[in-house]
C-alpha cells in the first residue's frame, strides 16, 4: 500500500492529474444549480443587470448581512 501510495503521487505531481480512471460519472447540476449558473453567466454577460450588493467596507458588509435576517 505504501508502494502505491507513493508511486500514485509521484504520477500526480509529474502528470499534474490523478493518476488512474474514475468510474464516477462527471457532475451534472440539479435544476436549481443550472438556473444560478445561468443567471451568473447572463449578470456577467451584461445581458442582465447584476444588483448584488458591494462593499468596500467590511463592517458595511456585516451589517448588511445583520439586517437581512
Amino acid at each position: 500500500m505504501n508502494t502505491y501510495l507513493n508511486m500514485a503521487l509521484r504520477q500526480l505531481v509529474l502528470q499534474q492529474a490523478v493518476p488512474f480512471e474514475s468510474d464516477e460519472p462527471s457532475w451534472v447540476p440539479n435544476e436549481e444549480t443550472e438556473k444560478a449558473l445561468v443567471l451568473a453567466r447572463a449578470k456577467e454577460l451584461g445581458l442582465i443587470p447584476d444588483n448584488a450588493p458591494a462593499f468596500d467596507d467590511p463592517k458595511r458588509a456585516i451589517r448588511y448581512l445583520n439586517d437581512e435576517q
